[in-house]
């Protein structure tokens, strides 16, 4: 009988443990997780790649005749999204601390791409996602 009640103590006090170990593993909220994500990214990513698209090419124009001198654009093309396709490994953090220089941006690439990408875990390598200007 008091064989019985050790082993029932012992294992009483083994589920509390595993429960407690559960507990402490899986209680982070999805906020205190994006922060984890952040607090692991390198310092220092691995370049990346961006597509460029290439500047429309002009034909010749036959000699006599008047072409319209195009306008200058206002606008820099710091002012225009940019497109980056995303790297195996790459999070919006990387992503937002290669374009503003600061990881903490990452929303602002999120917000931009809502039709694609509504939760940073949702991020996979070979998405395209516009990077709003500065």
């Amino acid at each position: 009988m008091q064989k019985d009640l050790k082993i029932g103590m012992l294992a009483g006090a083994a589920i509390v443990l595993l429960g407690w170990i559960l507990f402490a593993l899986f209680s982070d909220t999805p906020q205190q997780r994006r922060l984890k994500q952040f607090e692991t990214e390198p310092a220092n990513p691995a370049p990346q790649t961006v597509q460029s698209i290439p500047a429309p090419v002009q034909s010749p124009v036959p000699a006599g005749t008047e072409t319209p001198v195009p306008q200058q654009s206002t606008s820099s093309l710091d002012d225009q999204p940019q497109i980056h396709i995303v790297q195996t490994g790459e999070t919006l953090g990387s992503i937002a601390a290669r374009y503003y220089g600061n990881f903490s941006q990452w929303q602002k690439i999120l917000d931009a791409n809502q039709d694609s990408l509504q939760k940073p875990e949702q991020l996979k390598p070979g998405m395209r996602l516009k990077i709003p200007p500065k």
